[in-house]
């Protein structure tokens, strides 16, 4: 028993001095060992062709960088860079409010960007999209290395249907957002005000593409059921 406890606290030791020598965060430190399991997911190629595998994922800012994927045709693994590849997606196991585990998917497109997500990297990245339909919302993370309580920022973009991609910062929120949603009025009063902010970013475009499709009275605002 003794000898148990021995190892036990050796093991902690050990642990701790591989989060301080690394310099890592316990987020990073989780993610660490997510690497190493696949998931269901599916790469789509330069060509627009859509190949079906498992995807190993990485941290936030590692899959916007690159994805490594096991095709089911081969199973043979390969790493792509954001240069090689139009996107790709992945089976995800989260959890509720409630501790309820449930699954989802996690799309990610190649996009040009003004600042890499890692120093020095490219600006061609992979980049998560959020919502789909005559806006498209695309949520972009940057590291922050000498912040380790927030280790990352995050940007919104939103592509129109006109295929332009528009950079959205909390700072100039209001006066972009005025004019992504000019046209439905009942939203366009709202912006800015309380469950209106930036970080509402994601219900807002579900709630204007809701409008769109549904083509209700521009002054009367709708919640659209979160799919």
């Amino acid at each position: 028993m003794r000898l148990i406890k021995t190892l036990a606290i050796l093991f902690l030791f050990n642990l701790i001095c591989y989060n301080v020598n690394a310099n890592v965060s316990p987020y990073d430190f989780e993610e660490y060992f997510i690497k190493s399991e696949s998931t269901e997911g599916y790469i789509i190629t330069l060509k627009n062709e859509k190949i079906e595998g498992e995807i190993i994922a990485g941290s936030i800012t590692d899959n916007e960088v690159k994805i490594t994927f096991i095709s089911s045709r081969t199973e043979k693994k390969k790493t792509y860079k954001a240069k090689e590849l139009l996107g790709y997606g992945y089976e995800s196991t989260d959890k509720d409010d409630l501790g309820i585990k449930y699954k989802s998917w996690i799309h990610y497109e190649q996009q040009k960007v003004d600042y890499p997500p890692k120093p020095f990297g490219s600006t061609t990245v992979f980049m998560q999209r959020e919502e789909s339909g005559a806006l498209t919302l695309y949520c972009y993370y940057i590291e922050v290395r000498n912040n380790r309580k927030q280790p990352y920022r995050y940007h919104y973009y939103i592509k129109d249907d006109n295929n332009k991609l528009v950079k959205i910062e909390k700072d100039d929120f209001r006066k972009v957002a005025g004019k992504v949603f000019k046209d439905y009025q009942a939203m366009n009063t709202k912006v800015g005000s309380k469950d209106f902010q930036y970080k509402n970013l994601d219900r807002m475009v579900r709630d204007y593409n809701f409008w769109v499709d549904n083509s209700h009275d521009a002054n009367e605002y709708r919640v659209a059921l979160k799919q």
